[in-house]
């Protein structure tokens, strides 16, 4: 079945019907999610989330965004969530040099504290970059010549692809390679190597055509694995199969 490699459960907009929610990506092919943290509250939310499903796992860390918001106290907190059998990477961290709600010293602070544990619990990366590329290789660098992990919802170029897969990287593919002026991100997706290849939803964010406008759902994910699975003229169940096995690769699970 499909793996969600990102969603965001516990955000304000699954919270009135989230089981219906669930339900319906079962019955879409949606059988595994990642739940990704996204600051310190919404980390602790999707530990204890993840326990109560045994289809969904989660992630701790904190977005560029709010970078901010790190502190030593609430760091350590995480730490110790890391050995949570349910926690399977660190993330969603990164850089976002497109919006800057943090200074950009303080994400390169962060983001290199949780790219340090996850060196030291041996999780992999849940890696957000945007229009950041180069500084995050920078910092991945700095820390070893590979790593594990993913590239979120990669909008790059191929040159950012290469570098990334380099690392040990995996690329991970969400809606927006299915919107139509999106060329240059489909002709990245038939570069990426069979085994390094993910899909996301990165929902209730950037839903697929022909849902552009609506909440994004993990049943929607089945949009963007056909326009994948057409762009590499690869049978569906395929690009299913390989993508769920890279994904339980990369996790553990």
């Amino acid at each position: 079945m499909i793996f969600d490699t990102h969603i965001h459960l516990n955000v304000e907009a699954f919270q009135a019907d989230l089981p219906s929610v669930l339900e319906n990506a079962r019955s879409a092919g949606v059988g595994t999610f990642l739940n990704v943290g996204i600051d310190f509250a919404h980390s602790r939310a999707a530990v204890e989330f993840a326990s109560k499903y045994e289809n969904i796992y989660a992630t701790v860390g904190l977005h560029p965004h709010d970078a901010r918001q790190f502190n030593e106290k609430d760091f350590e907190e995480l730490k110790a969530l890391t050995h949570h059998p349910k926690v399977k990477a660190i993330g969603e961290i990164g850089l976002d040099y497109f919006r800057n709600l943090s200074p950009k010293e303080v994400q390169q602070k962060a983001f290199a504290r949780f790219v340090e544990l996850s060196g030291e619990v041996r999780l992999p990366l849940v890696i957000h970059s945007r229009e950041a590329y180069s500084d995050v290789y920078s910092i991945l660098k700095t820390f070893g010549a590979e790593h594990k992990g993913l590239m979120h919802c990669f909008s790059g170029t191929r040159e950012d692809m290469e570098e990334a897969l380099k690392l040990g990287l995996y690329i991970s593919f969400a809606g927006p390679v299915t919107y139509k002026k999106n060329h240059s991100l489909r002709e990245l997706v038939k570069a990426v190597p069979k085994n390094r290849l993910l899909v996301e939803t990165d929902a209730p964010y950037l839903p697929p055509e022909p849902y552009r406008g609506k909440r994004n759902e993990p049943s929607m994910i089945v949009e963007t694995v056909k326009k994948i699975a057409e762009v590499r003229g690869q049978d569906i169940e395929a690009v299913i199969q390989s993508t769920e096995e890279n994904a339980k690769t990369l996790f553990h699970i």
